[in-house]
């Protein structure tokens, strides 16, 4: 094709991605006409700077293609001259794929992915699982005492104080919690398991006994075990407390210590701590060995919510694995732990009605909305065309 030489137009062969206007030779940057033919295939962006004295902008692809797989092909930044696409050279961006990535371990929030139209990453809590939340094993005459002093605990089954031979190392309210608060959801249950031994080696036998929650195994740590004798609830302090007892707990042998002694436990309202209490025998002499209890805790659920206008495909494995999700819904993942941090990869693939394939970025960018960045009425090739 043969340009005619007019005078107020400039003639510029493209062969690279760049500015346009930096392609024109000093002698003609200022001529109303800038006429740009590609003469080279390009990949990469060719963007087109303000000039007040362009009053007509040409872009002619002959046949080549101009390709950008990591962002817009085209970009107008004048807000005067629009680009006239002329020519049969495809225009297309090839931007497929985005990266969302919080690395924060502690993340419990909303991420907003706006490469992805604003799609959704919402971290939180409200997804359990069952773990073991105390697992204390421990050797002969290694356990935790009861001591021999009383402490003062208000009782739940009697509403009054009591003076009773306490665990110290459990009479603390973070017992409270993982025993599962004040009606011991986490003991009252048949996968609960404790077990005791002497403080001192010549008084005998590695275990002194055990006990188990309702429905638990006949047996724990090498010797049988009792199940609660006396399993109630009590409203109480403005709360539903669980009170327990095993009568035929554990067996002191020592003089001044023999019998069978029995447990209790419940939650002390006076302090909201963890009651273990040894009912007999010397307190010091007989100590707390093996501890195993069950519960349900929080971890973490993560939801994808697609807003584009077409259906995302998730991969990287944290967490989502090859995961299909159609516009404007929405999938989910947990996890059995509390970490919050991900890695999502959103792809997208097709093409729309009219044959234009999809991309997550605009075919041209710029100041003004596309109907004014590039004109395609001249042009016969094919543009790609945003996801959103």
């Amino acid at each position: 094709m043969s340009i005619p030489l007019i005078s107020n137009l400039s003639f510029v062969k493209v062969s690279s991605s760049g500015n346009l206007n930096d392609k024109i030779p000093a002698t003609r940057i200022n001529l109303p006409i800038q006429y740009f033919q590609n003469v080279d295939n390009i990949t990469g962006n060719l963007e087109l700077s303000e000039n007040a004295s362009h009053k007509k902008v040409i872009l002619d692809t002959q046949d080549k293609t101009v390709i950008n797989v990591s962002g817009s092909p085209l970009t107008n930044d004048s807000s005067i001259t629009t680009i006239e696409l002329r020519g049969s050279g495809n225009i297309q961006s090839q931007l497929k794929s985005h990266t969302i990535t919080v690395a924060d371990t502690t993340n419990l929030a909303i991420t907003t992915s706006t490469e992805l139209n604003n799609s959704l990453i919402t971290v939180d809590n409200q997804h359990t699982f069952e773990t073991t939340v105390v697992d204390d094993v421990r050797n002969q005459n290694s356990g935790t005492s009861f001591g021999d002093g009383n402490t003062t605990v208000t009782k739940p089954n009697t509403g009054s104080a009591s003076g009773m031979l306490v665990n110290e190392t459990y009479y603390q309210t973070v017992y409270t919690s993982l025993f599962g608060g004040v009606g011991l959801d986490n003991i009252n249950r048949s996968d609960f398991a404790m077990s005791f031994t002497h403080a001192f080696s010549e008084d005998g036998t590695n275990t002194s006994g055990a006990i188990v929650g309702p429905s638990g195994p006949s047996s724990f740590d090498g010797v049988s075990a009792d199940q609660p004798d006396t399993n109630t609830t009590h409203s109480h302090a403005g709360s539903t407390y669980r009170f327990m007892r095993w009568n035929s707990a554990l067996v002191g042998v020592n003089k001044g210590n023999s019998g069978t002694f029995a447990i209790e436990m419940f939650i002390d309202s006076s302090t909201g701590r963890a009651v273990i209490a040894i009912i007999g025998g010397r307190g010091a002499f007989n100590q707390i060995k093996t501890v195993k209890v069950t519960g349900s805790v929080n971890g973490r659920r993560i939801r994808f919510t697609n807003n584009l206008s077409i259906p995302a495909f998730l991969t990287g494995g944290n967490p989502f694995t090859d995961v299909s999700v159609a516009s404007s819904a929405t999938v989910t993942a947990t996890r059995d732990n509390e970490i919050g941090s991900f890695e999502i990869t959103a792809s997208i693939s097709g093409s729309n009605g009219s044959g234009q394939p999809f991309a997550l970025a605009e075919v041209a960018s710029g100041v003004e909305d596309l109907a004014t960045r590039i004109n395609t009425t001249n042009y016969t090739g094919t543009l790609s065309a945003r996801a959103f």
